[in-house]
């Protein structure tokens, strides 16, 4: 899959394969996402679809191939553009304390000045999380916190996000929002990796950029 013409790369991926003793955990995967496109990373449980947005990341390495992301070396990226890549790899490392509202609160605060909104009651009515919006992140039923994490993580102003199957735990009105969101984050101009196990959550990201196909690999 290659971007649009003229359009840098945000994630560029050539060859990239990642293994583990003798196991290719990772078969050779090439990749370029330019902003605005989101991308599906779709394939059966133990593909490698967690191991490539490992690597898009900057959390692990490839083993042969490259992964570079906004201009550097994953790895690098990690550590020098922190603040430009947005991820759920799992739950949300969210405060016990804090309720919903002020996990958003605190988002907007730490990139005073370059958050472009929407504001937080906002984005909470668009999350469909009004109802819980003083409630803490213990107190949520599991769906609840799975779209509190993939609206907090979509709140924060980002040029790339990489999200895990941001539909585990949710109900099919639930899953509804959360395309809703992801579908928000590409028409604000962002580019997304998203790896999905969710048939219409493929589709719109497919139309939105493309997708990519992993196929269980096996030993060396």
């Amino acid at each position: 899959m290659t971007g649009k013409h003229g359009d840098a790369p945000v994630v560029e991926i050539d060859g990239a394969s990642r293994t583990h003793g003798t196991v290719e955990v990772l078969a050779p995967t090439s990749l370029t996402v330019v902003a605005g496109q989101a991308v599906a990373v779709v394939g059966p449980n133990g593909s490698g679809k967690s191991t490539l947005l490992r690597l898009v990341a900057g959390k692990d390495a490839p083993t042969a191939g490259s992964v570079r992301v906004l201009g550097l070396p994953a790895t690098e990226a990690r550590r020098r553009r922190r603040e430009e890549v947005a991820l759920l790899l799992g739950g949300l490392s969210a405060y016990p304390d804090l309720t919903v509202a002020e996990h958003l609160r605190l988002v907007s605060s730490a990139w005073a000045g370059r958050h472009p909104g929407p504001g937080v009651d906002e984005a909470l009515a668009e999350a469909e999380l009004e109802r819980v919006r003083d409630q803490l992140p213990g107190e949520l039923s599991s769906g609840e916190s799975q779209l509190f994490a993939l609206a907090t993580t979509l709140y924060r102003p980002a040029r790339l996000v990489v999200l895990d199957e941001p539909e585990q735990r949710l109900d099919a009105r639930w899953r509804a929002v959360a395309r809703r969101l992801v579908g928000r984050a590409a028409d604000a101009g962002r580019a997304l990796v998203v790896a999905t196990h969710d048939p219409d959550l493929r589709a719109d990201l497919a139309a939105r950029g493309g997708e990519v196909a992993l196929a269980a690999p096996g030993p060396r």
